[in-house]
């Protein structure tokens, strides 16, 4: 493979991770041939313009004398070991004072938003690539996203999407309701006026990047839902097929069709089109414990996902010639936590996702493995064990985070199980709702708590396994099973919560109570692991709010609005 790229993403507006991965040595040494940063575009002056962004003396000033330094200490130390350097770039992001001064030539006067079809708008833009070639010609190129705008690290620039919102309002409600009824849209939900962005926008990146600078761009065609670029095979062509071809401009794409979730289908875009790609895979993986526990996911990402109606991985894709390489995201993804003390488990998926896209001709387990032997120094009969256990980990991890009978109806094509659960936080009844309506009305509830059983007795497993293993370093064998038990206990919370949510809808005192005890009981115990070495930071049982939002209800509110209904007395019927 040409790329095998990683980047470490920091949570948007909080310090910095302290990880390996920041190392190039240890890039390196695993096999990876590149690394991606972010914000470099955030340091460009626009001088070109005339107007002065960053006068002396401003706050500013202040912000851009101390991140510039960073951009260019990571920039050397990245080439010095001989690395690929790509930025990850957030279209349209630009200087507070630059859109002020150019507002009524690149903005919208309704909105105030940024506008792609304003002249003007890709004047700056070519003007900000061809600072930035200037500055840093070791820079290979870029790593473009749109969709998606946060500011919370550069507080002194603003921004937007490139690409026009049009279509009806995408929310879990709709998707849902609509799919669970069996329904087809009649016409597609994206626009023309959409495909022509797209197609004026990467024309622009095509000329600008790659053929007056002779710089690489991937273009990154994220999202989350069923019917965008990323999903669509007949979208995604309908927008490439009207750009010329270069071998500096290619494509970036997830190996699943919506976002790292398992029981999705994979990515039908790869392979399509006549641009080259390369493959985004996610190592700590943000919506399964980002490394709290085990959760092996390489033989999955690698050989293909058990559920999957059709499974497929990178060793189906990396023989197709438009597949030039992978892009990995060894640590982060997501917000909030948990957060590490030990990143074990990341940095296996990492090692093995490294070592077999540089040499595909050995299967996964050769890699997963040699990890064992040589980076754990575990003997031969201890790396069986310790592949058991991650197998099972994976199992667990699908069996306690989904619902197999709910995502079934959803035929891999809508985010499943209502994304209830995403990073360290457990969503409630109102999260759930799609999931225990339709497990009510279908007389499913039994089913869908035996999975949730079967996951919990598979940690149990996992736990005997970690308390066999012989392991030569001590310190680590209590990290491994200090996050062992972390899985275990978060995965019994689990099965408690959804047991106490069905009953408390049955109205069923006897049995909410019982659940409700179990459920506090196992926080109780959860909690208990904060102390010990080694162990990442909680879940909390409420839901997911973005920074400086309110916070959101989840599980913990949920069981106690039926414990507090429960308390009333019971009505006599007279």
């Amino acid at each position: 493979m040409r790329y095998i790229l990683d980047m470490v993403h920091h949570n948007p507006g909080e310090p910095p991770f302290q990880t390996r991965f920041s190392d190039p040595a240890h890039l390196v040494d695993y096999g990876f041939n590149g690394q991606v940063f972010k914000h470099i575009n955030c340091i460009a002056t626009f001088a070109a313009t005339g107007v002065d962004c960053f006068p002396p003396g401003s706050p500013e000033r202040a912000w851009l004398d101390a991140f510039t330094p960073g951009i260019e200490r990571e920039i050397a130390r990245a080439k010095a070991q001989g690395l690929k350097v790509f930025y990850h770039l957030d279209l349209f992001v630009l200087p507070r004072r630059l859109v002020e001064h150019f507002q009524e030539e690149i903005c919208d006067p309704a909105t105030g938003r940024i506008r792609l079809d304003h002249p003007r708008t890709l004047e700056l833009h070519a003007i900000l690539f061809a600072e930035l070639y200037k500055r840093f010609p070791q820079v290979d190129g870029y790593i473009i996203r749109v969709g998606e705008t946060y500011l919370f690290d550069t507080p002194h620039h603003v921004g937007n999407s490139p690409i026009p919102r049009l279509g009806p309002a995408w929310t879990p409600d709709y998707l849902y309701a609509e799919t669970l009824a069996g329904e087809e849209p009649a016409e597609p939900r994206w626009s023309r006026q959409q495909v022509d962005a797209y197609v004026k926008l990467l024309r622009f990146l095509r000329e600008e990047i790659c053929v007056r600078h002779g710089q690489q761009v991937f273009f990154r065609t994220w999202d989350i839902f069923p019917d965008k670029l990323h999903a669509r095979p007949d979208h995604y062509l309908e927008v490439v097929n009207e750009v010329e071809p270069h071998p500096r401009l290619a494509f970036s794409i997830k190996h699943t069709a919506l976002d790292f979730w398992r029981r999705v289908k994979v990515n039908e875009c790869l392979g399509q089109g006549e641009h080259p790609q390369i493959i985004e895979v996610q190592c700590q993986r943000e919506y399964e414990g980002k490394g709290a526990y085990p959760n092996y996911v390489m033989d999955g990402v690698i050989n293909g996902f058990e559920e999957n109606l059709r499974p497929a991985g990178l060793k189906d894709w990396l023989a197709n010639p438009k597949i030039v390489g992978v892009y990995s995201w060894s640590r982060g993804g997501g917000w909030y936590g948990p957060y590490l003390q030990n990143e074990l488990w990341p940095d296996l998926n990492a090692y093995v996702l490294a070592g077999f896209v540089k040499n595909p001709n050995r299967p996964e387990s050769a890699y997963f493995r040699e990890y064992a032997r040589e980076r754990l120094s575990l003997p031969d009969e201890a790396v069986e064990e310790f592949r058991q256990l991650c197998l099972l980990s994976a199992q667990a991890v699908l069996l306690g985070r989904h619902c197999a009978v709910f995502d079934a109806a959803l035929a891999e094509s809508v985010l499943p199980t209502v994304c209830w659960m995403r990073d360290d936080r457990l969503g409630g009844e109102v999260q759930l709702k799609f999931v225990l309506d339709y497990l009510r009305t279908r007389g499913l509830e039994a089913e869908a708590l035996a999975e949730k059983l079967h996951a919990v007795r598979l940690w149990e497993q996992i736990q005997n396994l970690a308390e066999q293993l012989a392991w030569p370093d001590r310190q680590l064998g209590e990290v491994v099973t200090v996050s062992v038990a972390y899985g275990r206990l978060l995965f019994s919370i689990i099965h408690e919560g959804w047991r106490a949510l069905i009953a408390g809808a049955k109205g069923d005192r006897t049995e909410f109570g019982a659940a409700a005890a179990q459920y506090e009981h196992y926080w109780h115990e959860y909690r208990a692991l904060q102390h010990l070495p080694g162990c990442a930071s909680l879940y909390e049982g409420r839901y997911f709010n973005l920074p400086g939002t309110p916070v959101v209800p989840g599980l913990d509110a949920s069981i106690e609005g039926y414990r507090q209904q429960f308390a009333q007395p019971e009505k006599l019927n007279i």
